[in-house]
């Protein structure tokens, strides 16, 4: 993996922390796009308290993401260390033994998210108005979860390409991702809807650091006519952060939420796809 020169002389010159390159540009630089970030970790007691933020120089931008100690945490599985200026593959910190087993607890971690949240359409009529929110959240959740349990670390704007390329060797999974994939609507992506989405989107994450960042991240794919994993990521960022609210904050949003997530309201279809989507993480979840 090469690192800009320009971005090294800036990491040195301008932060004393350890430092790691993490992400896809660490993981899988030969997947990057163009528009993908150089996401930097770094670690130490000048992290305690971290301030996640983006820096762009010239026509590449890093974002810095602080962690108080280096964990178990996957993203860092992959880290390239930053020292005095060189890129150094770090060597593992973990077994492959403990590496399997972080996949699969985070990866039924998100599965058991994904059926909480499609409970909800069945347990509380009040929900029935957010039922194609909590639809669309828990299929994500669950795609999510089977790329974890997969040892494969899902990367959100490459996500759909991820979930293309995995090697399913058992029919329960291939099975809930097809269902996933028809809960989210994918055959919908159009430019019209896309552009009106992306709208709706920014207004949602207009508090966010990183809004304007992944705004260009969806006007590259816009723009390299990838249209169908423009959709998956742009309902990805969407259910990613509505996820963290209640009931009541999501509302507060609904028409919003709404465009964004291109959400529809055949509320009998939702009925449907949620007993699906719940019985699919069960399955998963006794294997």
């Amino acid at each position: 993996m090469k690192i800009p020169d320009q971005i090294l002389h800036y990491l040195t010159e301008s932060h004393n922390s350890e430092m790691a390159l993490v992400g896809c540009r660490a993981d899988a630089p030969d997947v990057s796009y163009d528009c993908c970030e150089y996401d930097i970790a770094m670690f130490g007691k000048n992290e305690s308290n971290p301030q996640n933020k983006i820096v762009r120089l010239g026509k590449d931008t890093l974002e810095f993401q602080g962690f108080p100690k280096q964990g178990n945490d996957i993203l860092l599985f992959k880290m390239i260390r930053v020292i005095t200026g060189d890129l150094l593959i770090s060597p593992p910190r973990y077994s492959e033994i403990d590496i399997k087993r972080s996949f699969k607890a985070a990866g039924k971690r998100r599965i058991v998210d994904a059926l909480f949240n499609v409970s909800k359409n069945s347990i509380n009529k009040a929900e029935q108005l957010n039922s194609p929110l909590n639809l669309k959240i828990a299929a994500y959740g669950l795609l999510e979860g089977i790329l974890l349990m997969s040892e494969v670390r899902p990367m959100p704007i490459h996500e759909l390409n991820q979930l293309r390329q995995l090697e399913v060797k058992k029919d329960i999974i291939n099975e809930a991702i097809q269902t996933c994939i028809e809960c989210l609507g994918i055959e919908r992506a159009t430019r019209t809807i896309l552009n009106r989405s992306l709208r709706a989107l920014k207004e949602i994450l207009k508090e966010r650091y990183d809004v304007e960042l992944l705004s260009s991240k969806i006007e590259f794919l816009l723009n390299h006519k990838l249209l169908a994993d423009c959709y998956y990521y742009i309902g990805r960022l969407g259910c990613s952060h509505l996820e963290q609210k209640d009931n009541s904050s999501q509302m507060n949003y609904y028409k919003l939420n709404s465009i964004a997530l291109d959400l529809t309201s055949d509320y009998e279809n939702i009925k449907k796809m949620s007993a699906l989507i719940k019985r699919d993480c069960k399955n998963l979840l006794k294997n």
